[in-house]
């Protein structure tokens, strides 16, 4: 088998950003946006804003991933609900994901 071979059959994965909200009761954003980044297919996680009133925070959060955006997205709210009893919600700004340029694209 020659390495174009195995180069060129690999997986591709597609690069997706979009918007979350999360409410948790006793959890700060930083610790939040860490448990986040500990999820599988996220690269990136970012905070884009906080309501310590409502202990309602936004994120901003890159991932990679071979599913549908939306699948992708749905996956990561189904883990982090039920690995991190941190969370109380987690919302999915759906219109908030886009795809980013792979690495090379211009």
């Amino acid at each position: 088998m020659k390495l174009v071979d195995v180069i060129l059959g690999e997986a591709t994965y597609t690069p997706f950003r979009g918007m979350i909200q999360v409410i948790s009761r006793d959890t700060s954003p930083s610790v939040l946006a860490d448990l986040i980044r500990a999820l599988p297919g996220v690269t990136t996680c970012t905070i884009a804003g906080s309501d310590e009133v409502s202990k309602r925070y936004t994120f901003k959060v890159k991932i990679i991933t071979q599913k549908p955006p939306s699948e992708a997205f749905e996956a990561l709210k189904q883990n982090a609900m039920s690995k991190y009893t941190e969370v109380n919600s987690l919302k999915i700004a759906s219109n908030s994901i886009e795809r980013m340029k792979r690495p090379g694209e211009y």
